[in-house]
């Protein structure tokens, strides 16, 4: 959308200030953090040590990232452009004004209703934005919490991930419990029961990853035009898997490929002696974190959802004397205008269009639709989150961030003194040998996983700090207006006397108007984001209420207008009135001549000679057969 410069602003300010200074924080201490391993480089690498690589490639990593933060937080601590036309749109504008910008939200697909949306809005007294939730844990989290239905879809996207994310943990810890019985009581073999665990543990820890990431990369702002299905685990399929699998792990080693016991203890001591515990209480500690960053704000702004679906409405019948026409044009050319927030022009979803039926020579009917909103407003009320929470969630998120970093710092340099270590061996050492080196590689893998929880749990504060701090609720006043009715046509003259020097012939239609006006004041959210495109995501109608007051200034308008316009036409002019007087005296002055060369008994009155011009007037074939005597 294009930056449409006003001088009269909308007053909409940079909200992403406070996040931005939190990443540009992250971004410096990485940097910071970057330059120290690239210091060790040359040291190492003249001593010959494989260290020397992993501290430059921990060095550019950390660099690589902290600039992209640093950037990020730069860029929400930039100015923020806001124009004339913005937020987005309802539905699409008919506005002429605004058709270069309306094309626009219609390619970006940001419009969210339609007028016929709209209209049912109103008409039904209901708010289509609040659908009933898709899937079987949507539901489920709903009923726990139905405020949540009352939640633009961004946040219930969020929630609903979040009550996923605690389910699915759960559920995994549960499965893992199933296969720890069914190995621990003997009926996946005794092979199995050594092997099984450690190979269904780093599964456990695989799933819980992808979980999160597939939670991270679904909580955005793009996209948010319909609800998403949120679906439970398929608990009934997990739980047989994990009851078959350790039974045909067991029969394979046990049957077919005939494993000695020893050796797998071997194995499995060495090569697949794994922490699970550690990165299972490392993952429980980030999942802690991430509830206690967004939990509250949800909260606090379930809260805040106040469902009114309230709308004030005027019906009346009014017999006037005007042209139906006139009426949509002084609604949407006068009283709409009056009506613009900051002279920025109104939101046409509905153009009047009205259609005009001729039924015969001098009567018709006519109907007209109207569909508008005002330039929304910044609402002025009570803000939706409070401060403190949204500032812990953006701190969080950054500790995660740093937290992450430092776990990857560490799983770099034990792989690094692992290589290391078997590079020292002048051959390949004996199983009990490798013991010193399998434990670093151990500690590698407890670390790896701690990277990728704290990562992702970064990534998943972050975005929903976004969401918090970008949500902003707008203002303005939704109308419908139904205008239909008869008109007929008839004619009115004036100045008809045979002395008056002027006369005015008009037609007069007289309109039987039956107007029908609904309006509401609504709240709607909007999700904004940093960068160009800025507040171009879908608008959310959050909130209708009844608006008495500025209903009935728009009828007290609307009658005004009726009432004082005029049917006969009159002259306003000072110069056509002397005009008017001068030729009125030389009318009079020449009757008074005839009147003198005529007899006393010729002369009649005043009176007599308007009846004269009456009879003639009413009978005008008479006057003609006299006419045609005389000529003979």
């Amino acid at each position: 959308m294009a930056y449409d410069f006003g001088s009269a602003t909308l007053g909409i300010k940079n909200p992403f200030k406070a996040e931005g200074r939190f990443r540009v924080i992250t971004g410096a201490i990485l940097i910071g953090a970057g330059v120290f391993p690239l210091m060790q480089v040359a040291t190492a690498v003249q001593q010959g040590s494989v260290l020397g690589y992993i501290y430059a490639v921990l060095g550019f990593i950390l660099i690589a990232d902290g600039a992209r933060h640093l950037g990020r937080g730069l860029l929400q601590l930039f100015r923020y452009f806001v124009g004339r036309s913005v937020p987005s749109s309802l539905a699409f504008n008919h506005s002429p004004s605004e058709r270069d910008v309306a094309q626009q939200e219609k390619d970006n697909n940001t419009l969210l209703y339609d007028s016929q949306d709209l209209f049912s809005m109103l008409m039904g007294r209901k708010n289509i934005t609040f659908a009933e939730p898709v899937g079987w844990m949507a539901r489920l989290l709903h009923s726990l919490s139905p405020n949540l239905t009352f939640l633009p879809y961004p946040l219930r996207h969020l929630a609903q991930e979040m009550g996923s994310l605690i389910i699915n943990f759960v559920a995994g810890l549960i499965l893992f419990a199933v296969v720890w019985f069914v190995v621990s009581s003997g009926l996946a073999g005794k092979v199995a029961q050594q092997i099984t665990l450690p190979i269904m543990a780093l599964a456990l820890l695989i799933f819980f990853m992808v979980t999160w990431r597939n939670t991270a990369n679904r909580i955005h702002n793009e996209g948010n035009q319909s609800l998403h299905s949120t679906g439970g685990l398929s608990f009934g399929i997990l739980l047989a898997l994990s009851i078959l699998v350790p039974v045909v792990t067991g029969y394979f080693f046990d049957h077919i490929f005939a494993a000695d016991l020893q050796t797998v203890e071997e194995i499995n001591r060495h090569l697949l002696t794994f922490s699970v515990w550690s990165n299972l209480a490392l993952l429980l500690g980030a999942c802690i974190v991430v509830m206690m960053g967004i939990m509250p704000n949800l909260y606090t702004r379930l809260k805040k959802a106040t469902p009114k679906t309230e709308v004030s409405e005027y019906r009346d019948n009014l017999q006037e004397s005007i042209h139906p026409n006139e009426v949509f044009i002084n609604v949407e050319n006068i009283i709409l205008t009056n009506r613009r927030y900051k002279e920025i022009p109104n939101r046409v979803y509905q153009n009047f269009d009205p259609k005009l039926k001729a039924e015969a020579v001098d009567k018709g009917a006519f109907f007209g639709e109207l569909i508008i909103e005002t330039q929304p407003a910044l609402a002025d009320s009570e803000p939706c989150y409070n401060n403190g929470f949204r500032y812990l969630t953006s701190f969080l998120a950054q500790l995660c961030v740093l937290t992450g970093f430092a776990l990857f710092a560490m799983f770099l340099l034990n792989i690094g003194a692992a290589i290391e270590y078997f590079q020292a061996q002048d051959r390949l050492p004996a199983m009990k040998e490798m013991t010193p080196g399998i434990n670093i590689i151990n500690d590698a893998k407890f670390y790896f996983f701690g990277w990728l929880t704290f990562y992702l749990a970064g990534k998943i504060l972050n975005r929903a700090s976004h969401l918090f701090w970008g949500e902003m609720q707008f203002s303005s006043l939704l109308m419908f207006m139904k205008t239909e009715g008869t008109f007929t046509e008839s004619k009115v003259s004036t100045g008809m006397s045979i002395h008056d020097s002027t006369r005015s012939e008009n037609t007069v239609v007289r309109s039987s108007i039956t107007p029908w006006i609904i309006i509401s004041r609504i709240t709607s959210s909007i999700f904004a984001t940093s960068g160009r495109s800025n507040l171009e995501s879908p608008r959310f109608i959050m909130n209708m209420s009844r608006d008495d007051t500025e209903l009935g200034k728009i009828v007290a308008e609307l009658k005004a207008f009726l009432k004082g316009r005029e049917s006969i036409a009159s002259i306003t002019s000072e110069a056509d009135l002397r005009n008017a007087s001068t030729i009125h005296q030389v009318n009079q002055q020449t009757r008074a001549l005839d009147g003198e060369t005529s007899t006393a008994k010729e002369k009649l009155t005043v009176k007599e000679d308007e009846q004269a011009a009456g009879y003639l007037r009413n009978n005008p074939t008479s006057a003609d057969d006299s006419n045609t005597e005389e000529n003979k």
